[in-house]
């Protein structure tokens, strides 16, 4: 990454601390400070407990509905903008004032309760704090910190059930957090020439961002904040380009399993901003199994240390060097540095002089400790994916092929049944249906057996989830099936589904030959796997070479194949050519602004019979290949794998966003909870 963006990037941090202490600040004397445990692992990447002391926190406490700290002086809570998280806080504050004698007026000048909330404070919140009695002795904060850098070219706005309340409950309230930041984006970094847009829910957040950039400009100013403003605006950006793109344009891959070693990381652990849980004895899978599932053939095992490793190249070595691979490669790898510490934690020998023994023991030896206790993480955690996936893998991925396809209907139906008359899981066995309702779209038979199979594995309280399913068109609608619906939802079942037609014209399907694989002298293929590359091949080194490695050489991410298109684009005319079909990829930026007016995001189409064509005719292809990356609704390892061999292979330069990174799991979770 480049020095001057790398810095700009960590700059974020910054301006969530000057943002953090302006509110600290704002509250005299000292605090005591009681934070919701799942903040503490994303504020951790703003400061640290030194930091906070040396801003009047005086302690930290986990908040603990049932176990209040004691009150000793003001308290100022840090939560998410939960409605029942701040019922409690407001519950354990009632308690504290009813301890207090009653005849004493509060000071309402001098608040004793400090409530911050992330991303923002919710209009029921202040209904609430009426409702309590507790108006004018609590006092509320906004407070969002923006980017948080969790590894190179990585960013999360960690915020929590972004997809649940987006997609499922069609709430659009985090979407205002999500502009907010992209706005301070632009700010930090420049606006792009050109900002590509794909989904209801990404134009909504330009829209917004739009509106905010409107707002802070000043209508009339003097010829000396002209002149700043006209420099702000001209500042050249970091990025060429943006790219928001909703979850639900592109669902295959978070459904799909990787196969890439940080893929299949979150499959089998939870990941807290950047910190994935290392656990022997509770994981993803048996949390999502029946209790009588996991008893069979369990042996007792020696407890283990939980701890925690850091998803970050900076942070771990080994990370760092196996992150993109194939699972297969990695085990290989793993033992054979685990041979090599072993070779050097025995290179200490009697014949030693003492110089030599005492440099050995204070250098060397200490090295050889750390390596093997992070090395030691990284083998319990392949254990884990071994004991778990290893199994029933390769039929596993003999079936997402063959739903992609759309081939062997029959036997994937057999095997999703199978599934949950023998090894049903909570979440996963949900997340393969899905996979094939999005790709293929289930017949009113299948969807009965299907549905009825999964409640008589896990119970009939489980009923509504179907609908949530549907609500994030993840599942056929199962609330008025006549006849004449089913015939207009399924048809009779065809060799190329929706999704393979659209896939296929973005050449996303490398499985496919018939589409995808076209002669590599043929100047208008387009996709990574169409040009006449191997789909899992790898190069001098054991590079892979095309992105659908993630997917076992199956599929190609959207996301992936956008940005390759975008930057292989010649002309205006020739990304019309390729992305024209998109009726929902708009376009806005720097490049369609004239005279301080913001142009409304349009489709490619249209503006290849506008006036901006020409403009944008001279902007492609860009001269340097830089782009900004957002997804609405949490990002995989597997499109941050492909993207990064994409930025590899191309000579790009790719930073990579979202409210959360997620795994299949983690998606049908939040559906299931919601």
């Amino acid at each position: 990454m480049d020095s001057a963006s790398g810095r700009k990037l960590i700059g974020f941090r910054q301006i969530a601390q000057e943002k953090l202490q302006h509110v600290f600040y704002s509250i005299p004397s000292e605090k005591d400070l009681i934070i919701e445990p799942a903040l503490i692992k994303p504020l951790e990447h703003v400061c640290g407990a030194s930091w906070l002391r040396k801003k009047g926190i005086d302690k930290i406490f986990k908040f603990d509905p049932k176990n209040p700290p004691p009150k000793r002086k003001q308290f100022v809570y840090f939560i998410t903008s939960s409605l029942l998280t701040f019922k409690s806080v407001l519950d354990q504050i009632s308690g504290y004032q009813s301890q207090t004698s009653s005849m004493m007026e509060p000071d309402i000048r001098n608040k004793q309760y400090h409530v911050l909330v992330l991303p923002s404070v919710l209009a029921s919140f202040e209904h609430l704090l009426e409702e309590e009695g507790l108006h004018g002795i609590v006092e509320l904060y906004n407070f969002q910190w923006d980017f948080l850098l969790l590894d190179e070219s990585l960013l999360s706005l960690e915020l929590p059930n972004v997809f649940a309340d987006v997609f499922v409950r069609k709430d659009t309230t985090p979407l205002g957090s999500i502009a907010q930041s992209i706005r301070i984006f632009n700010l930090v970094m420049g606006k792009p020439h050109l900002v590509f847009s794909l989904g209801e829910n990404a134009e909504k957040i330009l829209h917004m961002v739009q509106r905010m950039e409107t707002s802070k400009r000043p209508n009339v100013v003097g010829k000396e904040s002209a002149a700043r403003t006209d420099a702000s605006v001209e500042k050249d950006p970091e990025y060429a380009a943006m790219l928001i793109l909703d979850r639900d344009r592109d669902y295959p891959a978070c459904l799909l399993t990787p196969v890439v070693y940080c893929g299949l990381l979150l499959e089998i652990q939870p990941l807290n901003s950047g910190s994935l849980v290392v656990d022997g004895e509770c994981n993803k899978i048996k949390n999502g199994k029946l209790a009588f599932l996991q008893e069979q053939g369990a042996a007792p095992s020696t407890q283990q240390e939980t701890t925690s490793l850091r998803m970050s190249g900076a942070q771990d070595m080994i990370y760092l060097e196996h992150r993109y691979r194939h699972f297969s490669e990695v085990i290989s790898l793993l033992s054979a540095q685990a041979k090599t510490l072993g070779l050097e934690g025995k290179a200490y020998t009697r014949e030693m002089k003492l110089h030599e023994m005492k440099e050995y023991v204070t250098h060397k030896l200490p090295k050889v400790a750390a390596a093997k206790k992070e090395l030691f993480k990284h083998l319990r955690l392949c254990e884990t994916i071994v004991e778990e996936i290893g199994a029933n893998f390769e039929k596993h991925q003999m079936i997402e092929e063959s739903i992609l396809t759309n081939t062997n209907r029959k036997q994937i139906m057999n095997y999703i049944l199978e599934l949950l008359s023998s090894d049903a899981h909570r979440y996963n066995t949900l997340r393969l249906i899905c996979l094939y309702h999005v790709t293929i779209g289930l017949t009113s038979e299948d969807m009965t057996k299907l549905v009825t199979s999964y409640l008589n594995a896990f119970g009939y309280r489980h009923l509504s989830l179907f609908h949530n399913l549907f609500l994030a068109r993840l599942f056929p609608d199962t609330t008025n099936l006549s006849k004449t619906k089913i015939l207009s939802q399924i048809s009779i079942p065809t060799l190329k589904t929706p999704f393979q037609i659209e896939a296929n014209k973005l050449k996303q399907l490398p499985t496919d030959t018939n589409e995808t694989v076209m002669p590599t002298n043929d100047r208008d293929n387009s996709g990574l796997a169409g040009a006449g590359v191997p789909s899992v091949g790898s190069s001098a080194g054991g590079a892979k070479t095309c992105p659908s490695y993630v997917f076992n050489g199956n599929y190609i991410p959207l996301v992936t194949q956008l940005t390759h298109l975008i930057f292989a684009a010649s002309s205006f005319d020739n990304l019309n050519t390729r992305l024209g079909h998109l009726e929902r990829l708009k376009v806005s930026g720097r490049a369609l602004t004239s005279d301080q007016t913001l142009c409304t995001p349009r489709s490619i189409k249209e503006l290849s019979a506008s006036s901006h064509k020409a403009a944008l005719n001279q902007l492609l292809p860009f001269k340097e290949k830089t782009m900004f990356i957002f997804i609405v609704g949490g990002i995989t390892y597997a499109e941050i794998a492909a993207c990064h061999l994409l930025e590899r292979t191309i000579g790009a330069k790719i930073v990579l966003s979202s409210d959360r990174i997620i795994a299949g799991h983690d998606l049908i979770e939040s559906v299931v909870n919601c």
